[in-house]
């Protein structure tokens, strides 16, 4: 009996996922940490796809995994240039392997995967494209223990700085050396991809990590943009003290200046998200305190503050308000507070010929879509910086995400791979049609 080539797409889309969930500590699924002996392991894994569907493999000077599904340069009839070098465009697609803590098992791996389809059918079909097609692992796009996030997109945008670069973690791992260490080189951390000029798009499916596909009942997401997200780290240290014998009037308590200041982020945040009718939010997630002892007044807390706007107004609001919390709490608490940025990526617009490329190929395939704003920092923010850019979403049940329960269908990444395909297909000049093949 025959397989239906749609039946057949989403086993092989499901068989991926799972082998990449494999990859994961043991003990907290699903935890693939960038640089980790998972991450290493499904690094390698992924390699062998790529160079099973015919891609050229490599990993850039800033730690990226690159498969190249080269144009033929006769058939295209493109010329060298005078150092030999192809004058050729080049489309982008990918995502990211890497995961949060006890994150799940579609977030990032959907979109590499879903990519990955793409040249399934350009092969399956025998179809050759007018560019050069890049199907990209991005370094690290998960926020990690050296502070920002988007490493590989960050690299290849010219803003993994120095300062980023020579950050060292709490085991003594340099950011630099374990790029070099997966084979990056860090070489021009300070500059825009060298070929920017003649990448004619960068794209990427995701799940969306809500729930308005879902209620909706749509099956593509087409992001309008990506908010502008920082993050800035906030110590407060006051005085370590027996808890027994310090009296509560004369306490330089830090744990207890660090609650006002988070209880007061958390209000500040929902009046602005209220009046501003702009998607804003921020998040005190991250928090530890010394010397974390039971009979012991904490003296000093160190934590991070995540906020994402969709608008510089309402940025500028909270910052304005924030400083005078932190100031506020220390002189009611009599301790020191210090805030220092972190990461920083503004407000990202997607191209809007690109937006409108992937609705008309969802529509083409029949697929309903509604445009959205993304809550969520993606990779293609930082592509959108330097090449035209854009990414879908697909539906995530109950809009759960960071977390073991995040699930979409493999369908649902397949309906997505045909967005993708159709808009590759209309990229090279060719009409617009329909992938699937039910």
């Amino acid at each position: 009996m025959k397989v239906s080539p749609a039946i057949a797409q989403t086993a092989r889309i499901a068989a991926a996922i799972d082998k990449l969930a494999s990859f994961t500590e043991a003990d907290r699924p699903y935890t693939r940490l960038v640089f980790s002996p998972e991450f290493d392991a499904a690094r390698n894994w992924l390699a062998d796809a790529f160079a099973a569907a015919g891609l050229v493999c490599h990993i850039d000077s800033g730690g990226n995994l690159i498969g190249t599904r080269t144009v033929n340069l006769e058939r295209a009839n493109l010329k060298m240039s005078d150092e030999g070098r192809a004058d050729r465009a080049k489309v982008l697609i990918g995502s990211h392997i890497d995961t949060v803590p006890a994150g799940g098992r579609f977030d990032g791996i959907a979109g590499v995967i879903a990519a990955l389809e793409v040249v399934h059918y350009l092969n399956e079909h025998q179809i050759e494209l007018p560019f050069d097609l890049e199907i990209v692992d991005y370094l690290g796009e998960e926020l990690n223990v050296w502070g920002t996030s988007c490493l590989g997109s960050r690299h290849m945008a010219g803003l993994l700085t120095p300062e980023i670069l020579g950050r060292v973690d709490v085991d003594g791992r340099q950011l630099a050396s374990e790029i070099t260490r997966i084979g990056g080189n860090n070489l021009g951390c300070d500059e825009v991809r060298s070929d920017a000029d003649q990448i004619l798009a960068c794209l990427e499916l995701h799940i969306e990590q809500a729930k308005l596909l879902e209620i909706q009942s749509h099956d593509i997401g087409i992001v309008t943009a990506i908010p502008g997200i920082y993050r800035y780290g906030i110590s407060v240290k006051g005085q370590a003290g027996h808890s027994g014998t310090t009296p509560m009037d004369d306490r330089q308590d830090a744990l207890v200046a660090a609650a006002d200041i988070i209880l007061a982020i958390n209000g500040l945040a929902s009046d602005i998200a209220r009046d501003e009718n702009q998607h804003f939010v921020a998040t005190i997630g991250k928090i530890e305190v010394f010397p974390n002892g039971a009979a012991i007044v904490p003296g000093q807390v160190e934590m991070t503050l995540d906020m994402r706007s969709a608008s510089t107004h309402s940025k500028s609001a909270f910052l304005a308000a924030f400083e005078t919390i932190c100031r506020d709490s220390a002189a009611r608490r009599h301790c020191a507070v210090d805030v220092r940025p972190l990461a920083a990526a503004d407000i990202a617009p997607m191209d809007s010929g690109l937006m409108q490329n992937l609705s008309d190929a969802a529509a083409v395939n029949g697929l309903s879509t509604i445009k959205l704003a993304s809550g969520a920092g993606h990779d293609t923010a930082h592509l959108s910086r330097f090449a035209p850019a854009a990414i879908i979403f697909i539906p995530c049940s109950d809009g759960l995400s960071h977390c073991p329960e995040e699930f979409t269908s493999n369908e649902a990444i397949a309906k997505g791979a045909w967005v993708l395909t159709s808009c590759v297909l209309a990229l090279a000049g060719k009409p617009l049609q329909a992938v699937v093949q039910r």
